[in-house]
């Protein structure tokens, strides 16, 4: 049994990184700690799962052995779908509500309006205040209407401040809708995508916050 651990015949010779996106694969490599000529069956992989999950875009990630001197580390990781303005830069959130990183860059994604959050004491890996993330599954089933809609209209930010009534940007087209809650979202959507044809070059409020559907011209 000791020769497992002495013999050089199960030296690590090669670390692969499976999945990696959004973090380099040396990164994660050196976030593991592991040396190459390290014995194999000495690595901690609780240990190993806990050094990489520091990394904010990390979801998961699984370690196995290949005998007899390759391991594998097989990385989920997150992927942005909100932002945050904070002093002219942009913090970068998933749909879990965890903050990945910031970044002076905008990426194509809705800016969240109205959070509770305190960004000033916000670390990335970090999550936001539970008042703010009881609407992240609000979020998701307003972003997948729009998406199996197929509203092509890109969403410029949200309004979370309320949850009775979401208010969605459409900067580019010059429209806001005043969604009301998640009730009848289905139906809300196709009202969405019916004055955006029809008033398609018009700029206003669409109103759905209550039973009597109308447009208001700016």
């Amino acid at each position: 049994f000791v020769f497992l651990f002495i013999s050089p015949i199960f030296n690590i010779i090669q670390i692969k990184v499976e999945n990696a996106s959004k973090i380099n694969e040396n990164t994660y490599i050196s976030l593991s700690e592991i040396q190459i000529g390290d014995n194999i069956f000495q690595i901690n992989k609780s240990r190993i799962i806990s050094l990489i999950k520091h990394e904010p875009y990390v979801e998961d990630v699984e370690v196995k052995r290949e005998f007899p001197g390759t391991v594998y580390l097989t990385v989920k990781e997150r992927s942005p779908e909100y932002l945050i303005e904070k002093d002219g830069l942009y913090i970068y959130i998933d749909r879990n509500g965890y903050a990945l990183e910031m970044n002076p860059e905008r990426i194509d994604l809705p800016i969240l309006k109205g959070v509770i959050t305190d960004t000033n004491v916000l670390n990335m890996g970090e999550r936001l205040y539970d008042t703010d993330l009881k609407k992240f599954n609000d979020l998701i089933k307003i972003i997948d209407g729009k998406k199996n809609n197929n509203i092509e209209e890109k969403l410029s930010s949200i309004d979370i401040s309320n949850d009775d009534n979401y208010i969605l940007d459409f900067e580019e087209v010059h429209k806001k809708i005043c969604l009301g809650d998640i009730s009848n979202l289905s139906t809300k959507m196709l009202w969405i995508k019916y004055f955006m044809n029809e008033r398609k070059n018009d700029s206003g409020t669409v109103h759905l916050e209550s039973t009597r559907v109308y447009f208001s011209p700016n």
